[in-house]
């Protein structure tokens, strides 16, 4: 298999963070993932290999499993964040813009 490098383009600014009771979510995050011209892709991809194995469906408690190492990913690579605190909130928002996505 043939691993693309991945040149980040490190973006100058914040990371737009709102508090939620207590917790940090990110608001436009998910949208921008699933935009993003190298991320988005790959999060389609793999929705596409998780339908595949799983016909019966995908159970939305499996979120943060199913996106997870992609939500940091991203963030690591255009925020230079390596560890996003509750990421969960940002798969979640992803599952269910896939689910759109798909149906």
């Amino acid at each position: 298999m043939n691993k693309k490098n991945i040149t980040p383009e490190l973006n100058t600014d914040t990371l737009p963070t709102v508090e939620v009771n207590g917790k940090p979510t990110y608001p436009c995050l998910a949208h921008e993932i699933l935009e993003d011209k190298i991320f988005g892709p790959r999060v389609l991809r793999r929705l596409n290999h998780l339908l595949m194995a799983h016909p019966d469906g995908l159970s939305e408690s499996g979120h943060d499993w199913y996106f997870g190492y992609l939500v940091c990913a991203y963030t690591q690579t255009h925020y230079g964040v390596k560890n996003l605190l509750n990421y969960p909130s940002v798969t979640k928002k992803l599952f269910v813009l896939c689910t759109q996505h798909v149906a």
